[in-house]
């Protein structure tokens, strides 16, 4: 509780204390423009990979290629910018890197429908990754300016609102893709972003901070102290080798179901069910999930989804129709919502308060580092050595982190 002294300087109150409610209608808004933003962004999943046949690349073993490629190139620069627009965001507001990460996907994503090769795309592709992230800059927004009892709350209704744009998009883009064509999903993606942004200019406020409440750390130092704790560094590993097994097969996932008779006129109709799917199941079991881990701990709970979902992919080279993926694929959303928070989870419960900002900067990075390993490799993979072969490589990275965690007893608890 606050003191005297601290009544009379008001600047020494926590931020919850001199702020009113209107963090209540920040969280909303955010929610409602990261919602529209997910739809656009995640609309666009099942068809890259046709997109990239549709500029050119007819060669099944070069398509696989570029497809990895495309599905990567967000997160070549992603990885190195993401901590920089936050500590841009520390030191000059937060609103105003949700604005610049909106409008700048707008207008990469408005650029893709006018591409002609895969050159292009690819290059706009990696300028996206470059100037967004809507994600990290919506959540560090909402965590500064949400009071301390209610962050809680708010990150959880954030994430809400991406699994549900996660889970339209798909679904929507794939539906738009085969009645309208490709590009016009570019063009509906492009608009959808424009609005969230408008929406966060006209109706989100910035609390007004002091010179005190500003963040003095930088990267360099977040990183040195993350990389200094043994057991932070080893969850920060299991983010990546998790990360990286879980999304491998994703760039060339539409060229799999192509392969188990799926009709070519409603390809990323289906593609997109397949992947909304997952989202689905990981919203409705996410707070049991989170409800045991608070009970029971995480690790547990890390080893046996990452258990099951390796199983899960190993039986994917086996099915002989899509039909049968989307049992599969509902039993992979399930222990799918339980891996990233978990590790999450411990990360929050071993790093002190004042460093859990940059250690959760670093994680969200070391998301995006395990992402762009699996999806820059699988390409080159399913070339080499087929597409049933990238399944197999994500059911042994995910075994690798069953084999990391039995190791490694004294991490998590």
């Amino acid at each position: 509780m606050p003191g005297v002294a601290d009544i009379k300087h008001p600047e020494n109150l926590p931020n919850y204390i001199i702020s009113d409610n209107s963090w209540k209608r920040n969280l909303l808004i955010i929610s409602i423009a990261q919602f529209i933003v997910m739809i656009g962004m995640s609309s666009v999943i099942p068809f890259m990979p046709l997109y990239v046949r549709e500029l050119g690349v007819s060669d099944p073993g070069e398509a696989n290629i570029w497809s990895g490629l495309i599905f990567a190139g967000p997160y070549i620069l992603s990885v190195i910018t993401t901590p920089f627009w936050g500590a841009i965001g520390d030191k000059y507001g937060r609103k105003l890197m949700i604005i610049r990460s909106v409008f700048g996907l707008s207008v990469a994503v408005f650029f893709m429908a006018f591409v002609s090769n895969v050159y292009q795309l690819f290059a706009l592709r990696v300028f996206q990754g470059a100037i967004s992230g809507m994600i990290a800059s919506a959540l560090a927004f909402v965590s500064a300016n949400t009071p301390n009892e209610k962050s809680g709350y708010a990150i959880g209704i954030l994430q809400s609102s991406l699994s549900a744009g996660n889970i339209i998009g798909p679904f929507v883009g794939g539906i738009i893709s085969d009645f309208f064509g490709i590009r016009n999903v570019f063009f509906l993606v492009s608009f959808l972003t424009f609005i969230s942004g408008v929406l966060v200019i006209l109706m989100v406020n910035e609390k007004v901070r002091s010179s005190s409440n500003i963040i003095k750390s930088s990267i360099a130092t977040n990183l040195k102290y993350a990389m200094g704790d043994i057991n932070i560094r080893f969850i920060l590993i299991l983010i990546v080798v998790s990360q990286a097994g879980v999304n491998y097969t994703n760039p060339i996932f539409p060229y799999f179901i192509e392969q188990l008779h799926a009709p070519a006129k409603y390809l990323s109709t289906i593609t997109g069910s397949l992947v909304a799917i997952v989202g689905v199941m990981s919203i409705i079991f996410s707070p049991i999930w989170g409800k045991r881990n608070d009970k029971k701990g995480y690790k547990m709970q890390v080893m046996v989804a990452s258990l099951i979902i390796s199983m899960v992919a190993f039986i994917h080279p086996l099915i002989q129709h899509y039909i049968y993926l989307y049992p599969l694929r509902a039993l992979a959303g399930i222990f799918f919502a339980a891996i990233l928070p978990s590790l999450y989870a411990g990360l929050n419960k071993l790093t002190p308060n004042e460093s859990k900002g940059g250690v959760m900067g670093i994680a969200s990075s070391a998301n995006l580092v395990g992402i762009l390993i699996g999806y820059s490799t699988c390409g080159f993979l399913a070339s080499a050595f087929g597409i049933v072969s990238t399944f197999i490589i994500s059911g042994f990275l995910l075994l690798m982190v069953v084999f990391l965690l039995i190791k490694k007893t004294d991490s998590l608890k």
